[in-house]
């Protein structure tokens, strides 16, 4: 067992070793951090005003001087905080923010000024180690970015963006017109997270780096950058995309690719790929996806992409580390592969809790790969390669397995036959005993209760809809917490409906709901009994759809799955409700209850399986793989001690239940 771990062992070693023995002037120098990320976005911001204030920029003479003195201004305040670094950083940034001052007031090209600035960060992120432009630790959203906007921006620049706030008209120069594309389509969503974080010189837009966090101004950002364009020109590039470029969306899902890019380099990037003119409608409603594509609530939040992405920069780097020992450099090679299967790491625990062998193959391969790189450069290497390359795909395709459409949309339509007839009965068995208690005329009081439950359930379902789109960065969280939850109220309904399959337990049930309510002679006494009854119904099926979209991982097929199950079952609903009505026909209580009652139990261990693989695909739950368990994702069964435990315990409750119903409860009634 200990050998099977070696690679990882390998691994988790060398970066132990890397974090004990770093060199001393790095470690002095992480103070220098923060300091050194605004000083170079500063320098950044500085050069985009330098480009709209020269000529041939589109601006007017005067509005051109307000650009070159706020590059002045930018460039001044960077030199000045420039003295706050360590002394060999300091000699390193200095001169070089002398030079670009020196070049904008000579008006030197803007090529060679962002050359300069672009030395100067790539040798400063050297010494730190450390990326001057830190990404998100998720995917920025969308709807986080529209509610910072609405506290922070929108006095300035308006609900819509269009520069337009209640300040703007006392503002000289005014507030940014985010929705004009010609004047922003060199604007990338960097710039943006840029100009929030030191803001602006000369204007009234402040530096946000100390007020709101990296996250909020990544969000904000992208939200900004998107004003330009409609929904609807998204939703059309978003077809074009899919249908003529599906390798474009691992692209476009990565922020870190595409921070940078401006709508115009994203624009000819993509006319390569789809063959789209940049400039017609088409290929301008492909740049508008392409510019948020990025967003949890679009391709970053989707785990299937995710992997893919995840995948493909894996292979990259194992290409690149090939590369590196074809000319003979072997240990930067090794290094390469290190970093390699770092990226890999990201789905490894996923990977791991649902399909154990794939990951040690994975490991396995890696561990091979770095053998053939130390001492081969030929047909070794190239074997070692390919079998990383299908180590890689079949962890891929392990990933890539969902619940199968056909059982998604047999669960859908259990889920709603079973909640419907159960409310179908109850109010039913409620509306014959209110007759033969003689008060057919309180009729209309359960009826209002029925109408207001079902009114409530909606919104819960709207409800919910909402916490699961807005919680984007925990969706895995919070879809594990909602199946388990699931799984509880299914099992314990599976239960209630075992318990009630003798007819004698099921009126005597229901004499007791309607005694309560005849009771008490207020109206909204037999409101509320109807209003639980299928309250209860309603918010059960409400909960379970969200396990069940879940489970689909909002893939179309699933959806259309789920949903059809959903219509059919509700329109037979309908038919039997109608027959009831009209005929007073009565289903078989025993086979009904007893069949649904065992279908509820499977999906209740399904959900809890599932559950708990989610949970640990967010990382809350750790997972112990089991070499001998079986990998079946469709029956929410995986290969780790923590999925099969739970499913464990379900099964001891149920015979436990089964025991109690139908052996120990009868006895003790003999008794």
């Amino acid at each position: 067992m200990i050998l099977n771990h070696v690679p990882a062992l390998i691994v988790s070693g060398a970066l132990i070793l890397g974090s004990l023995c770093p060199r001393a002037s790095v470690a002095a120098q992480q103070g220098d951090v923060p300091a050194a990320r605004r000083i170079a976005a500063m320098g950044a911001v500085a050069l985009d005003e330098y480009a709209h204030g020269l000529p041939g920029a589109g601006r007017v003479k005067a509005e051109a001087m307000e650009e070159l003195d706020e590059a002045r201004a930018f460039l001044e305040e960077a030199r000045h905080r420039a003295q706050e670094l360590s002394p060999p950083l300091r000699a390193l940034t200095l001169p070089v923010f002398a030079q670009l001052l020196d070049g904008v007031k000579q008006r030197r090209s803007l090529d060679e000024l962002q050359a300069k600035l672009d030395g100067l960060r790539l040798r400063l992120e050297r010494v730190l180690r450390t990326p001057l432009d830190p990404l998100p630790a998720a995917a920025p959203s969308l709807v986080r970015g529209a509610r910072v906007f609405r506290p922070h921006c929108v006095e300035c620049h308006g609900k819509e963006g269009r520069g337009d706030g209640p300040k703007a008209r006392r503002l000289h120069p005014g507030p940014a017109n985010f929705t004009l594309r010609d004047s922003l389509r060199s604007a990338s969503p960097l710039d943006f997270f840029r100009k929030i974080s030191v803001g602006v010189a000369g204007t009234e837009m402040r530096d946000w780096e100390g007020l709101i966090s990296l996250d909020d101004r990544w969000a904000l950002a992208l939200y900004v950058s998107g004003l330009r364009y409609t929904e609807g020109e998204r939703e059309r590039g978003s077809r074009a995309l899919r249908g003529r470029c599906p390798d474009c969306l691992v692209m476009l899902s990565d922020l870190s690719e595409t921070a940078g890019m401006s709508d115009d380099s994203l624009a000819l990037i993509l006319a390569g790929r789809t063959g789209r003119i940049p400039g017609d409608s088409d290929g301008r409603a492909v740049v508008a996806f392409a510019r948020t594509a990025a967003a949890a609530e679009v391709l970053g939040g989707d785990r299937l992409v995710e992997v893919a992405r995840t995948i493909t920069k894996t292979t990259r780097g194992v290409d690149g580390a090939v590369a590196l020992a074809r000319a003979g450099r072997h240990q930067e090679a090794l290094s390469a592969a290190l970093d390699a299967y770092l990226v890999f790491e990201r789905i490894e625990t996923p990977l791991r809790a649902r399909d154990g062998r794939s990951a040690a193959e994975v490991e396995r391969a890696f561990a091979g790969l770095r053998a053939a790189l130390t001492r081969s450069s030929g047909a070794e290497l190239d074997s070692a390669r390919r079998n990383v390359e299908i180590a890689l795909a079949a962890a891929q395709t392990s990933l890539a397995i969902e619940t199968s459409n056909g059982m998604l949309f047999g669960q859908s339509f259990v889920i709603m036959l079973r909640e419907g007839l159960e409310a179908i009965l109850i109010i039913g068995a409620l509306m014959a005993f209110l007759v033969k208690a003689g008060a057919p005329e309180r009729k209309r009081e359960m009826g209002w209760g029925v109408i207001a439950a079902l009114a409530a359930s909606l919104v819960t379902a709207a409800v919910l809809a909402t916490v699961f789109r807005e919680s984007t960065a925990h969706r895995s969280a919070l879809e594990g917490i909602t199946m388990l939850i699931a799984a509880a109220v299914l099992f314990s309904v599976s239960y209630w409906l075992v318990s009630k399959i003798e007819v004698r337990k099921w009126h005597a049930f229901v004499r007791t709901q309607i005694s309560r309510a005849l009771s008490s002679r207020r109206v909204l006494a037999l409101a509320a009994v109807a209003f639980l009854a299928v309250y209860r119904e309603g918010f059960e099926t409400v909960l379970f759809y969200a396990a069940l979209f879940a489970t689909g991982r909002g893939s179309a097929g699933a959806t259309i799955s789920i949903t059809a199950g959903m219509v059919i079952g509700f329109a037979l609903l309908c038919v039997i409700y109608f027959a009831i009505q009209r005929w007073g026909m009565w289903l078989p209580l025993k086979p009904f209850f007893g069949v649904t009652s065992a279908l509820l139990y499977l999906m209740a261990f399904s959900f809890a399986g599932q559950g708990i693989a989610e949970l640990q695909e967010a990382g809350y739950i750790s997972a112990t793989p089991i070499r001998w368990a079986p990998s079946l994702p469709a029956l929410g069964i995986f290969p780790t001690t923590q999925t099969l435990a739970i499913q464990v315990v379900l099964a001891i409750a149920l015979l436990g239940a089964l025991a109690w119903v139908f052996w120990l409860e009868p006895k003790k009634a003999e008794g």
